[in-house]
């Protein structure tokens, strides 16, 4: 009788320990969930307010000498299907490449991720570069892992140029100071998208310091 008396008893004890542990569990389970759900919140709205935050605001990105990126080079997601900004290059946006056949390479100056991919397959940009004594600009698209591109227009050196680039049914339309062309898109629909800043090169990095202006404006 005795015997029983201590088997149940260490049989309570056990089944009251089991629950504890499994109570904690649980509770720490709950704390890691929470933390994640409102990690992840709090990043999307982070995304949020940096697209709104740049609307309207003039950043300066320098690309310093022997880089491809600029700096700031933020990570910011939008869901517009029209991005409009205007840029200014100043006299740095004048170089000499040292392979010559480097010169018509084009550096891209802003745009954006497209069709929920990343921006090598997919995306649509303005693009520049400094070839035959003119600042040339630029439609470049990355459409399914295909560059494309084609002219605009040329532009001054410390001249306000006015851009835009539209998502539509099956094309990217951009719009230069008042000239527009058109290059294919690989999708349909709106998507979520990373927006791409000044990126020099093609091939080559920076020869020296490059300094871009770029406003996005409201649409």
């Amino acid at each position: 009788m005795l015997h029983c008396f201590y088997l149940n008893l260490i049989t309570d004890c056990m089944r009251k320990m089991f629950i504890i542990c499994f109570a904690l569990c649980f509770l720490a389970g709950n704390i890691v969930c929470t933390k994640s759900v409102t990690s992840n919140e709090s990043a999307q709205s982070d995304a949020s307010q940096a697209d709104a935050t740049t609307a309207n605001q003039t950043v300066t990105y320098i690309i310093p000498k022997g880089e491809h990126y600029p700096t700031p080079n933020p990570l910011v997601f939008t869901t517009a299907s029209k991005v409009t900004f205007y840029a200014v290059f100043d006299s740095s946006c004048i170089y000499k490449t040292v392979d010559p056949q480097n010169q018509n390479d084009i550096n891209k100056l802003y745009g954006f991720s497209d069709c929920n991919t990343q921006h090598l397959v997919n995306s649509a940009r303005v693009g520049w570069r400094w070839s035959n004594d003119s600042l040339r600009i630029f439609a470049f698209v990355h459409n399914n892992s295909v560059m494309l591109y084609k002219e605009i227009t040329t532009a001054r050196i410390g001249r306000k140029i006015n851009c835009s680039i539209s998502c539509l049914a099956d094309q990217y339309s951009f719009t230069v100071n008042n000239k527009t062309v058109q290059l294919p898109r690989h999708c349909t629909g709106n998507y979520t998208r990373y927006k791409l800043f000044p990126y020099f090169g093609g091939d080559e990095v920076a020869p020296h310091k490059i300094k871009i202006k770029i406003t996005e404006l409201s649409n």
